[in-house]
């Protein structure tokens, strides 16, 4: 694995976390890559049962962002990481979402969308700096 930066993962800041073990964090891309299981339809449908809560919490929504969240954030994917953990504060209530109409807050729809794309890129750019 080359030892930089990238757009997407921080590597030197990841190395930090795990007192610059590198066989660590390769074994934990690894376990990312082969055993994170996030689902673009249901994270989905998870946003929709957000939308659809007469609470407008949705417990399940935060828990299931929350793992991809925690894996990304040690591993140095900060921008995936931040994204995700808007989307848990809105899913928590601590933030305010709304369902698509411009009305008091984040277009929780879009969130989710952007986390899935970052998601995809993360894997793909976890996999180029595994190689």
């Amino acid at each position: 694995m080359e030892n930089s930066t990238s757009e997407l993962i921080n590597l030197q800041e990841a190395l930090e976390r795990l007192d610059n073990d590198m066989d660590l964090y390769m074994i934990l891309v690894d376990a990312f890559l082969q055993d994170t299981v996030f689902q673009a339809d249901r994270m989905r449908e998870l946003e929709k049962d957000f939308r659809n809560s007469p609470s407008g919490e949705c417990l399940e929504a935060a828990q299931y962002i929350h793992r991809v969240k925690g894996a990304a954030r040690q591993l140095g994917a900060n921008h995936l990481a931040t994204e995700a953990q808007k989307l848990e504060d809105i899913f928590r209530r601590k933030e305010k979402g709304h369902l698509h109409d411009g009305v008091d807050g984040v277009d929780t729809t879009a969130l989710v969308e952007e986390v899935l794309e970052l998601y995809v890129k993360t894997i793909e750019e976890l996999k180029r700096l595994s190689n």
